[in-house]
């Protein structure tokens, strides 16, 4: 009995705790043949339709910020995290993913430089003693919506 006991503490003690710290991707670097106003004109309709807010950048148009900002499991699609999906802290977390996307001219086209990064925080916890900091290490880009870029502007 004891070790039954034992045992069930123990699976509920660790089901709470967050798995190991995701890694976020490298960013993605590729040639277009697409102009450099082209590739971003194309990068922020795909963005717009993915969900996404989009800015531009600079005053060229040759870069694009995005950002998406989701609860819960809301960036599921684009995000990966440290705390499992039906913890409480994944219920009570907020989460913000933001895609850099720059183009550069070149003689053929443009070279393309995608990163995402994502901002998470816990609105849910503020005030109380299960606080946690605003961090960009409890979840990270999965690269899907990098992938999904590549691909488009390719």
């Amino acid at each position: 009995m004891r070790r039954f006991f034992a045992l069930s503490f123990l699976t509920l003690v660790s089901s709470c705790l967050p798995t190991p710290a995701p890694t976020a991707p490298a960013p993605v670097s590729f040639h277009s043949a697409k102009s450099a106003k082209e590739a971003t004109q194309i990068a922020a309709i795909a963005l717009v339709n993915a969900g996404f807010r989009v800015v531009q950048s600079d005053s060229l148009g040759q870069a694009v910020t995005a950002s998406r900002t989701a609860a819960g499991n809301g960036n599921e699609d684009y995000v990966v995290c440290a705390y499992p999906r039906g913890s409480g802290a994944a219920a009570n977390r907020e989460t913000t993913l933001t895609v850099n996307l720059t183009a550069k001219p070149s003689t053929s086209g443009s070279d393309i430089s995608v990163d995402g990064k994502v901002r998470t925080s816990y609105p849910g916890y503020e005030g109380t003693a299960m606080q946690i900091a605003p961090n960009e290490t409890d979840c990270v880009s999965n690269g899907t919506m990098e992938q999904q870029l590549q691909t488009v502007l390719r």
